[in-house]
């Protein structure tokens, strides 16, 4: 039977989880317990560091009663050192960690998870450290694992499929959780047909609006997509706030600015939300007591949901229109985190999701066999497509965000901004993949 490592493709499946109250309560227990262990874990990170630890060690050895002894008499040596991470949380400490209800995967993934946020902090340099679970976080998540038994795949099938594991699809609408059991889903598209298909990890999550959701990590030995005919096309792409983006043939994608058209409805019940909250206060009732309070959170709550929800569904739309039919995919590397510094413009910028558009773009393009590239996006505005003449130079003025019409002052060629840059970008990841000696990290 091939191991979940040997598997070489990848795929996330999420789905809308409908459990019923016994399992909403099961479900609670992991994610409260799942928060507990990640907070411990992160409280302990100090004394379990090497170089603590060692000290602690010597300076206050373990005391010989809490020594253990092997079967031939002789000491365990790991009985003589203080337990780190996932061990230091026992069920002795903390007994409530015994409950049945609780899943054993979601306690070697939690750690899992943790070591992964030290991880980002150590090698990604924007990555922050991390940070201790609130309670009252919008969204609560935990992990867990899937299994196969030889026997059981043996007896259906003999390869490992998404109806053979400890966590299973049992038919369109039904899936199986570890404490869970059956519980209903709602699959929004066809299950994959791979040759060999095994589920990986799962992510279960529970969202402000009281929504739950199953995401699966798919593996198999074959693509899930199947390459495209090539179409001999390539784009460059300018995104912008006129416009959310335009293309170097001159084509353009209206920005459909889904938060500004929600903004006053949201106004309003935030409004009435802040008020509700200085009642509570006044009348010396606590938050999660206050019905009408709790009641207007979750209206609050389904507005924001409703933003996220369109603008996605409209930016996997426009990245899989572009994927599909280009070649080549040149975009900006846009560096949003920078821009939002920019208060006139940082609501306009965040409602777009520029940089969640390029991570769609990124791995969209590997599964239909294109080819995606940023580029650096300095003076691609400023630059005449036509003579390579940059703005600013030669006594000239540089650009402003107000100039969307200019003439090159060396060719004389007139330009539309967006379109000139949509065409500079598009040289820039041509002459990047021409040139062997370049460097290359920016292709993907």
């Amino acid at each position: 039977m091939p191991k979940k490592d040997d598997l070489p493709y990848m795929m996330g499946l999420k789905l809308r989880l409908y459990p019923n109250w016994k399992q909403e309560k099961i479900l609670w227990k992991n994610l409260n317990a799942s928060r507990f262990i990640y907070n411990q874990l992160l409280a302990n990170s100090w004394t379990d560091s090497r170089i603590i630890k060692n000290k602690l060690d010597k300076r206050y050895p373990i005391p010989e009663a809490y020594w253990r002894y092997g079967k031939n008499g002789k000491v365990i040596k790991k009985s003589q050192k203080r337990p780190t991470g996932l061990a230091r949380i026992t069920a002795q400490r903390y007994p409530w960690l015994n409950d049945d209800d609780l899943d054993s995967d979601m306690f070697t993934n939690t750690e899992v998870n943790y070591k992964a946020a030290w991880n980002m902090f150590r090698k990604v340099h924007t990555a922050g450290k991390p940070k201790f679970k609130r309670k009252s976080r919008p969204v609560q998540s935990y992990s867990t694992s899937n299994h196969y038994s030889s026997a059981t795949v043996k007896k259906h099938g003999g390869t490992p499929s998404l109806y053979n594991g400890s966590i299973k699809f049992l038919d369109h609408n039904h899936i199986q959780l570890p404490k869970l059991g059956s519980i209903k889903v709602k699959l929004h598209r066809s299950l994959p047909t791979n040759r060999l298909v095994r589920i990986a990890t799962v992510t279960i999550k529970h969202y402000a609006t009281g929504q739950w959701t199953v995401s699966l990590l798919l593996k198999s030995d074959e693509p899930f997509r199947q390459a495209l005919p090539n179409t001999n096309q390539a784009v460059g792409i300018d995104l912008n706030t006129e416009n959310f983006l335009t293309t170097s043939d001159q084509k353009q994608v209206a920005n459909p600015h889904y938060y500004r058209a929600l903004k006053k409805h949201l106004a309003k019940h935030q409004r009435i939300l802040s008020r509700r909250a200085r009642r509570a206060k006044k009348e010396h009732r606590p938050l999660w007591a206050s019905k009408n309070y709790q009641q207007e959170k979750l209206v609050v709550a389904k507005i924001h949901q409703r933003v996220r929800n369109r603008r996605l569904n409209f930016l996997h739309e426009t990245s899989t229109a572009l994927i599909k039919s280009h070649d080549l995919v040149v975009a900006e590397n846009l560096k949003s985190k920078n821009m939002l510094k920019n208060h006139a413009l940082a609501m306009s910028i965040s409602d777009v999701g520029w940089r969640t558009f390029l991570g769609m773009l990124e791995y969209k393009a590997p599964l239909y066999g294109r080819t995606f590239v940023e580029v650096n996006p300095a003076y691609t505005t400023q630059t005449c497509y036509d003579c390579g003449f940059v703005m600013g130079s030669k006594g000239t003025k540089r650009l402003t965000l107000h100039d969307r019409e200019w003439t090159c002052p060396n060719c004389h060629v007139h330009h539309i901004r967006d379109h000139n840059a949509a065409l500079n970008i598009l040289a820039k990841g041509q002459r990047l993949l021409t040139r062997p000696d370049q460097n290359l990290e920016a292709i993907y």
